[in-house]
């Protein structure tokens, strides 16, 4: 069993269903990371609740990447 990483660049995250509720990683495009789960997701902003302080609320336009890790069978 291996992983892959898929890699979502701002023109793919607004709006995009197929993030919401995932675990992902976040980095902002101020170089800050952020790991958590997509609450909720919209065109303007997307919403992360990770394990610690809660939910946080990201602009889109302040997202540089969102990365994700797949486990495959191979």
């Amino acid at each position: 069993m291996g992983k892959r990483q898929i890699i979502y660049t701002t023109k793919q995250i607004g709006g995009s269903r197929e993030l919401l509720d995932k675990e992902i990683n976040l980095v902002t495009k101020a170089q800050r990371v952020w790991h958590g789960r997509i609450t909720a997701l919209d065109n303007d902003k997307l919403e992360l609740k990770d394990s610690r302080s809660g939910k946080h609320t990201f602009q889109i336009s302040e997202i540089d990447k969102i990365y994700r890790e797949v486990v495959t069978d191979y």
